[in-house]
C-alpha cells in the first residue's frame, strides 16, 4: 500500500545548492563556473566541487573554452540533456467541454518536449480513464524513441482537492464526487517500473510556466497561475506553496449542503456574478450567451449564423470567433466574464502581491476583449501599490502547461538529489 503520510517539502542546503547550480546550467545552456557563482551567490570553490561531481556522473559535461577577459580562458559547462527523461501527464479539466483532453509529454533534462500525445476526454469512470492513460503513456514512450530505462519518473496533474492521507481527490464545485487515485499511480509504477508523483493541476501549471515558460513568468519569484476560475497555483519567493495539507489554491468556498435548513438553495442561491462561485472551466460563457439570446430573441447575428439558429450548438470557441467578427452580444459576454474574473484576480493580487498572474486552462483563448476587461477590473478592484507591478498574461505553454509542469517537477526532484 502506498504511503500517503505527508512529508515536509523543505529542501536541505545540499538539495537547494544542487537545484540552484543545475538550473543555472539548464537556463544558461553553456555557462562558466564563474557565471554560476554570480547567479547563485555561491563561492567558486563550492560551485567547482558540485560541478566536479556532476561531470563524474555524466549529468554535466564541458563543451570548450569561453572568451577570456584576461588570464586563463574559462571552461564552459552544459547540461547533458540525454542523461534522463521525464513523463508529464495532465488528466484534463474536470468540466467536459469541446476541447477537454488528457495530455501527455516526454521531456528531456532541459525541459524540452520531445514527444506529445493528446486524447479527447470522455464522460467515463475514473477506472476507465486510468486504462486510457496507461495506453496513452505506453504509446507516448514508443513515439519518443526513448528507452524506458532512461525515464526517471512520471508526474501526473489532477484537478480538485487532494487528500494525501487517503489517496483521494474531491471535486466539490458542482458535485461531491470523490475518487481514489492510488490505483492510477500504482498501475503506472507497475507498468513502467519508475516512481510516479501526483499534484494539483494548478500547482503544476504554475511550476511549468516558471520552469519552461517564456517571458516575465519564467523569472518571477511570486507568481499565480489561474486554472480558469476554479483553482490557482502559487509560487511564493521562488518556491511552490502547498499549504499545511498540500491542498492550497482552491478559489471557491465549500457549499454548506449537509445540515442546511434548505440544502437545495445553499449553492444555487448565489447570484451568477458572485465571485465565490465557479462558473466552470469556460466561465459559463456559452450558458450565459444562450440565456441572453433566448431572452432577447434577435432576428440576426453573427453568432446565430454560426450556430445555424440552434442555440444548443453554441460553444466557447464559437463565441470567441463571433466576437472577433464584431458580434456585439459575444463581445459583451466576454467582457462580462473578464470583469468577473478580474474581480477574483484582484483579491488574489491584494493578498499575495505577485509579479505575474498567468491565466490558463483554455479560457486564455478568449482574446483581447476578455483580457482588456480582466485588466480593467483588476485596476478597479486591486490596490494601486500592487497593480503597478503585476503583469496579467495568458499561459505561454497552452494546453501543455500542466503536463509540462508535471514532467518538470520530476526533473526538479532529480536535480535536487543529484
Amino acid at each position: 500500500m502506498r504511503d500517503f503520510i505527508l512529508k515536509e517539502n523543505r529542501l536541505s542546503e545540499k538539495e537547494r545548492r544542487n537545484l540552484n547550480i543545475l538550473d543555472a546550467i539548464r537556463r544558461g545552456r553553456e555557462i562558466s563556473r564563474a557565471e554560476i557563482s554570480k547567479l547563485t551567490d555561491l563561492n567558486i570553490v563550492t560551485v567547482s566541487n558540485y560541478v566536479s561531481k556532476y561531470i563524474k556522473n555524466k549529468l554535466v559535461f564541458e563543451t570548450g573554452l569561453d572568451i577570456s577577459s584576461g588570464g586563463r580562458r574559462p571552461e564552459l559547462l552544459k547540461l547533458n540533456n540525454q542523461y534522463g527523461y521525464s513523463i508529464g501527464i495532465d488528466l484534463g479539466s474536470p468540466h467536459l467541454t469541446i476541447d477537454s483532453s488528457i495530455v501527455g509529454v516526454v521531456l528531456d533534462l532541459s525541459g524540452k518536449v520531445i514527444a506529445r500525445s493528446r486524447v479527447k476526454k470522455e464522460s467515463e469512470s475514473f477506472e476507465k480513464m486510468t486504462e486510457r492513460v496507461l495506453d496513452m503513456t505506453e504509446a507516448l514512450v514508443a513515439k519518443s524513441g526513448v528507452s524506458a530505462s532512461d525515464i526517471k519518473g512520471i508526474g501526473v496533474g489532477i484537478w480538485g482537492v487532494l487528500d494525501r492521507y487517503r489517496g483521494t481527490v474531491r471535486y466539490a464545485v458542482e458535485n461531491e464526487q470523490i475518487v481514489s487515485y492510488t490505483s492510477l499511480l500504482n498501475q503506472l509504477e507497475s507498468r513502467f517500473g519508475i516512481s510516479t508523483i501526483i499534484e494539483h493541476d494548478a500547482t503544476l501549471a504554475a511550476f511549468g510556466e516558471r520552469w519552461s515558460g517564456i517571458g516575465a513568468e519564467s523569472t518571477a519569484d511570486n507568481l499565480i497561475f489561474l486554472c480558469s476560475d476554479s483553482s490557482c497555483g502559487l509560487i511564493i519567493k521562488g518556491e511552490l506553496y502547498y499549504g499545511a495539507t498540500k491542498s492550497a489554491g482552491e478559489l471557491n468556498i465549500n457549499p454548506p449542503n449537509e445540515g442546511s435548513p434548505d440544502p437545495d438553495k445553499c449553492w444555487a442561491s448565489y447570484d451568477y456574478g458572485c465571485c465565490m462561485r465557479s462558473r466552470g472551466i469556460d466561465l459559463g460563457i456559452p450558458v450565459r450567451i444562450r440565456a441572453i439570446l433566448e431572452e432577447t430573441k434577435p432576428e440576426k447575428s453573427v453568432l446565430l449564423e454560426k450556430c445555424g439558429g440552434d442555440l444548443d450548438r453554441i460553444d466557447f470557441n464559437m463565441v470567441i470567433e463571433s466576437a472577433d467578427a464584431g458580434d456585439e452580444t459575444s463581445i459583451k459576454t466576454l467582457e462580462d466574464a473578464g470583469n468577473y474574473l478580474g474581480a477574483k484576480i484582484a483579491s488574489l493580487i491584494n493578498l499575495f502581491n505577485p509579479e505575474v498572474v498567468v491565466i490558463g486552462r483554455g479560457v486564455e483563448k478568449a482574446g483581447d476583449f476578455f483580457f482588456s476587461s480582466v485588466r480593467k477590473a483588476v485596476r478597479q478592484w486591486a490596490y494601486e501599490e500592487s497593480v503597478k507591478i503585476v503583469k496579467i498574461v495568458p499561459t505561454s505553454l497552452g494546453e501543455d502547461v500542466v503536463a509540462i509542469g508535471a514532467g518538470a517537477l520530476v526533473i526538479h526532484d532529480l536535480f535536487a538529489k543529484a
